[in-house]
């Protein structure tokens, strides 16, 4: 056993020790968590091993990840076609059942190789260390309420109760969820095969995809700035340094998981200095700028980002995906890693190898999830993986038009097959949410562009500018490259056409008609095609994701999906959800130029851009520090931990409802129908149905909108269930009642708020038993007699 090794291993004890005092008795459910991740790691390290061969660690880190998606999504699967219950024991065996499958595949059909141990120990050490972090901060804010909590920690209990895939819609009642519930689906699944509470585990999904969130762009970057590494070393000769590789994974992963955008150097930190803010900074303010200030009534617009996302709590979708696209960058990566590795190569082109190239496959699997984890993440990964096919496809056949064509149409139809048919378990059930594409009528100001996305764009560019000149500069000829002795279609070798077009150019030969300028065409063709090899493969991976990300950029200027918010906020989820990817992608891009640019020699005016990029993207890291301080107040001190509890809250905040609900919580089994007053989204109403998974005749308004898209059926209901609370109509009500199943009538401080006097407590009393009563609330719950 190696130093680093050791030290890594009592890093790692002296943190597992570290849990009793900072995470008191939570530190259960958390350990059980992290041996869980080491379980699935452990069992799927065999698959991973073949989709990461040349990585370090063997792709320990994505094999957790692998794991979690793969299992996760079998039981989906199974349980959506009726095949099997969404129960604990069913997710075991199906987890037995898949990592027994994984290593019968790595002992027969591949030869795993031994992961090299001090790094595998690093990545470990790194991932529970933040995995601690975001779960002790989780601690001191901990309560399921407020932005869409109720929405989140709901769709986790409504799953927990059935067993049914999708599990009823705890806001519609009849129905199933007809929204991107995918990410809430893996947090029960993991919380089923590790018998732990949803109170903790809704924390404990998020802050394992936060801990996941630094630790795979820590990997991805490592391995890029290692290859460069070895690029030059090739080229230049000279000795290989660790300190690119470990100064670029750390920054990458500070960069995803924990920085903010310049929006808080300016505001937060510049003109906070100078005395310009009329008050102090809000850490939100970094993700509601444009449109905002100053304020555009009809184009309003979100840009999150990852440490916004896990500091504030919500478990939506975008922010469980974080860990799975990251698994597809690495797959890329790997890909083309694997494929681009050697330059004198000629590859024949077969239907076998185009089709059976495992990275592409696992992510075409990967964007079929995304249907039914966040479907935006399907479109937007479908380009950037087919752009990652277009270079692997120029690279192995030195550009020839017909094999590079044929590559990138039959890879993008694979992947794109693979993913309809994985989604099929969830889009057979689901109705689509999209109205269409409209044409952009406002557009983002460009000083508010240049603060969120100056620095990366200016970077990607300046680093795309610099490769690019480099190449040139040490080309044999302007804009040409040797590269072996290249057969070209008409017979010639590469180097009798070089020869040929020397001689032209310095007038030792006479020109036939039309000679020349037949040897300038295969002068600039092997230009061409010597480029995608030429270049090393770590910057080109770097160029398409700055290019992708800076599309993401550009396309909400330009277009925007069409929803129920089109009125005052077009753009806004058109803009949130591409933004958000493009700041992963800019994260890992900024990580590695900065990286490249202090060591790049001979070059000082990069060494300069790459210090002040090193400075500005270090002052983003602040925002952790502000947005920590602002949403749980002084972590330092210890008896401020609250604990994990989502629902510790309801005493305070709902007094007199919260011996109600938590009975109903506990004694109730299965989603029968609770009746509860419906209201607006965001607000306190249906606290009942979202702290117990039991589902309600209607929820949350707008969000059903979204949903559903028939607002005038939502109208419908809502009058029925003011009806069934104040109609004087006794047959009317039982008629109600029993059109929408409902078992149970909640009366508390929401139903007494809405309709006062008009609630008609007495005939509610006369068809149904009390079966809770709070004698100081007055708070009651009726069990609706059998009519």
């Amino acid at each position: 056993m190696s130093k680093k090794t050791t030290v890594s291993g009592i890093l790692l004890v002296l943190l597992v020790l570290a849990t009793t005092p900072l995470l008191g008795t939570d530190n259960v459910s958390f350990l059980k968590w992290w041996l869980m991740t080491l379980v699935l790691g452990i069992g799927f390290y065999p698959a991973a091993a073949a989709l990461f061969p040349r990585f370090h660690d063997r792709g320990w880190m994505f094999s957790k990840v692998l794991g979690i998606v793969v299992s996760g999504f079998a039981v989906f699967a199974l349980g959506s076609f009726g095949l099997v219950p969404f129960t604990a024991p069913v997710c075991l065996i199906t987890v037995g059942v898949l990592i027994l499958a994984s290593w019968i595949f790595g002992c027969f059909k591949v030869r795993v190789h031994a992961p090299e141990i001090d790094f595998l120990m690093m990545e470990e050490v790194l991932f529970f260390a933040f995995f601690l972090l975001w779960t002790y901060l989780a601690g001191f804010h901990p309560e399921a309420h407020g932005t869409e909590k109720f929405m989140d920690y709901g769709f986790m209990k409504a799953m927990m109760r059935s067993t049914a895939v999708p599990a009823e819609d705890l806001w519609y009642s009849g129905s199933g969820i007809n929204y991107y519930y995918g990410g809430q689906f893996y947090a029960v699944f993991l919380t089923k095969i590790t018998f732990t509470d949803v109170k903790q585990t809704y924390h404990l999904m998020r802050t394992m995809v936060a801990s996941f969130a630094f630790v795979l762009p820590f990997s991805i970057t490592y391995h890029l700035a290692e290859s460069r590494a070895c690029h030059r070393i090739r080229k230049e000769g000279g000795n290989k340094s660790q300190i690119a590789p470990v100064l670029g994974g750390l920054l990458s992963g500070g960069a995803v998981s924990l920085a903010g955008n310049m929006h808080y150097v300016i505001y937060g930190c510049i003109r906070q200095w100078l005395g310009l803010n009329e008050s102090a900074y809000w850490f939100p303010s970094s993700t509601r700028y444009i449109g905002y200030d100053p304020l555009v009534e009809n184009d309003r617009t979100i840009h999150e980002f990852p440490s916004y996302s896990f500091v504030l709590g919500d478990l939506h979708a975008h922010v469980v995906n974080v860990m799975f696209v990251l698994l597809v960058l690495g797959l890329l990566y790997s890909y083309v890693k694997n494929t681009c590795r050697d330059p004198e190569k000629e590859w024949k082109w077969s239907l076998k190898d185009v089709l059976l190239q495992p990275q592409i496959i696992a992510a075409g699997f990967l964007i079929g999830v995304f249907h039914w984890s966040n479907y935006w993440d399907f479109i937007i990964y479908f380009v950037v993986i087919a752009g990652f096919a277009l270079y692997g496809a120029l690279y192995r056949y030195h550009a020839r038009a017909k094999e590079t064509i044929g590559t990138v149409l039959l890879q993008a139809a694979e992947v794109f097959a693979i993913g309809t048919i994985v989604a099929l378990p969830f889009t057979m059930k689901f109705e689509t949410m999209v109205s269409g594409v409209g044409i952009a009528r406002h557009h983002s100001m460009l000083y508010q562009l240049a603060i969120l996305w100056g620095l990366p764009t200016v970077l990607v560019v300046l680093f795309i500018a610099a490769v690019l000149l480099a190449w040139r500069k040490n080309c044999h000829l302007p804009g040409m490259e040797r590269q072996g002795q290249i057969v070209l279609a008409d017979g010639k070798t590469q180097e009798e056409v070089e020869e040929q077009a020397v001689a032209l150019i310095l007038g030792e030969k006479k020109p036939e008609p039309g000679e020349k300028e037949t040897a300038e065409k295969p002068k600039k063709v092997s230009a061409f095609c010597n480029f995608w090899r030429e270049i090393a493969v770590s910057d080109m991976v770097i160029g398409i994701l700055g290019l992708c990300a800076i599309g993401l950029i550009i396309i909400p200027e330009l277009v925007y999906v069409r929803d129920i918010y089109e009125e005052s906020y077009a753009r806004s989820n058109t803009m949130f959800k591409l933004t958000y990817q493009a700041f992963i992608l800019f994260g890992i891009c900024m990580s590695y130029i900065i990286t490249r640019f202090l060591l790049w020699k001979k070059e000082r005016i990069l060494q300069v851009f790459g210090g002040i990029g090193l400075v500005l993207l270090l002052w983003t890291f602040g925002y952790f520090g502000t947005s920590v301080y602002s949403w749980f107040g002084n972590v330092f001190d210890l008896s401020e931990y609250r604990g994990l509890d989502a629902t510790a809250y309801l005493e305070n905040v709902f007094s007199e409802d919260a011996g109600a609900i938590r009975w109903l919580d506990e004694t109730i089994e299965g989603q029968p129908v609770v009746l509860e007053a419906n209201g607006d989204s965001y607000s306190d109403y249906e606290r009942v149905s979202a702290m117990t998974g039991l589902p309600t005749v209607l929820g949350w308004y707008v969000h059903e909108w979204l949903w559903r898209g028939d607002p005038a059926d939502l109208n419908v209901r809502a009058e029925d269930v003011k009806q069934m609370y104040t109609s004087t109509d006794t047959n009317e009500v039982l008629r109600l009642l029993e059109q929408y199943h409902v078992t149970y009538i909640f009366v508390g401080s929401k139903e007494k708020e809405k309709y006062g006097d008009a609630l008609n407590e007495l005939l509610l009393q006369s068809i149904g038993d009390i079966v809770y009563q709070d004698t100081a609330s007055g708070t009651y719950i009726l069990q609706v007699q059998d009519t």
